[in-house]
């Protein structure tokens, strides 16, 4: 088994984010402004050594690497955001296709959402997600070439990986894949992989594509009774801030469960590439709208991913996504801190040494 994580490049400083947010945001804002909101709470986190990187420092990435390769990540897969032809959180995975030098594997996973002010409640449109036609499919293309020719970019049978976060509005998504290959195998390639991220047990797989991610946490939080999931609902978005005395709380053991199941009994003629998660805590970016998925026990998280790396080896899979390396104003991050240090690396290192 073969683990691939998800990559979050929000750690520099933005035009955008400083409108929106406050002059010098990045994502460090957030947890540098995390609290204890309950008694059991792990909250505020700090990264190990307080080491508040930028990823656009050259030493920051090489750091990554080397700790992530030490620890048996294949690589990572960076968020990519194409808004018809406008970029924004481009520049780490630019640099790394300068960097020739760092011995990073990466792909791409397009997350192709609107923006909104979700944190604060409002949902506040920031950028709208539209999709062009041939001439912008054709600019798309063009942009994520070069990091395809890049002998890092993770590739299935000459293939690149390219994951793709919902596919529920993209305007003629059949042509446009149809198109994406044609230009793949003109410039040496099969073809493309596309990779459906699949974030509801009930969700099927799309025509168009190879594979299936399925989504973690939220295909376990399905396993959730309803006035957990009612709870959840209420404290996003409809519930006032006054009425709000701590944010809804989870175990990690029951929704490790319910992926499990999902990983075993999902049906669909694709290939299913599972997803893993450790833990989870929303709330430095939602405060007590966010949620927690609380692992008291990392026995129970090494367990969960020994059983996913059965079950990926009979089915003769290779890799896995994993979320996060990073997400660290979502909880979901691998990256040591100053309470679990490199605790978390350590079991998946473990893991796929195993035989």
């Amino acid at each position: 088994m073969k683990i691939i994580v998800y990559y979050l490049p929000q750690f520099h400083e933005i035009e955008e984010n400083n409108k929106w947010w406050g002059e010098g945001f990045t994502e460090w804002t957030n947890i540098k402004k995390s609290k204890k909101l309950y008694k059991a709470h792990e909250q505020p986190v700090k990264p190990l050594n307080e080491n508040y990187y930028n990823l656009l420092d050259k030493t920051t990435v090489e750091w990554q690497t080397k700790m992530a390769n030490d620890h048996k990540i294949e690589g990572f897969c960076y968020y990519h955001y194409w808004f018809k032809g406008r970029k924004i959180l481009e520049k780490p995975a630019e640099n790394l296709l300068k960097w020739k030098d760092i011995n990073q594997k990466f792909c791409f996973c397009w997350a192709n959402h609107s923006w909104r002010k979700t944190w604060n409640g409002t949902m506040e449109l920031l950028i709208e997600q539209n999709y062009g036609e041939i001439d912008e499919w054709k600019e798309h293309f063009q942009y994520l070439l070069k990091f395809f020719k890049d002998e890092r970019y993770i590739k299935i049978n000459n293939k690149p990986i390219f994951v793709i976060f919902s596919l529920r509005n993209i305007k003629k998504f059949d042509e446009r894949i149809a198109f994406y290959n044609k230009k793949a195998k003109e410039n040496g390639f099969d073809g493309i992989y596309i990779v459906e991220s699949i974030s509801s047990a009930s969700q099927k797989a799309s025509v168009s594509v190879d594979a299936i991610n399925l989504r973690e946490p939220a295909i376990g939080t399905e396993g959730l009774d309803f006035f957990k999931k009612l709870e959840y609902r209420l404290k996003k978005r409809k519930i006032p801030d006054w009425l709000l005395t701590k944010p809804a709380v989870f175990e990690a053991k029951k929704i490790y469960k319910t992926s499990l199941e999902v990983l075993e009994n999902y049906k669909t003629n694709k290939n299913i590439i599972a997803g893993g998660f450790a833990k989870w805590d929303s709330t430095p970016r939602h405060q007590k709208r966010g949620y927690v998925i609380e692992n008291k026990n990392i026995k129970e998280f090494e367990e969960y991913l020994r059983k996913q790396k059965r079950i990926m080896k009979e089915r003769k899979i290779e890799y896995m996504f994993f979320n996060a390396w990073n997400e660290w104003a979502e909880g979901m991050y691998l990256e040591p801190d100053e309470k679990n240090k490199y605790e978390y690396l350590e079991v998946i290192k473990r893991i796929i040494d195993e035989k």
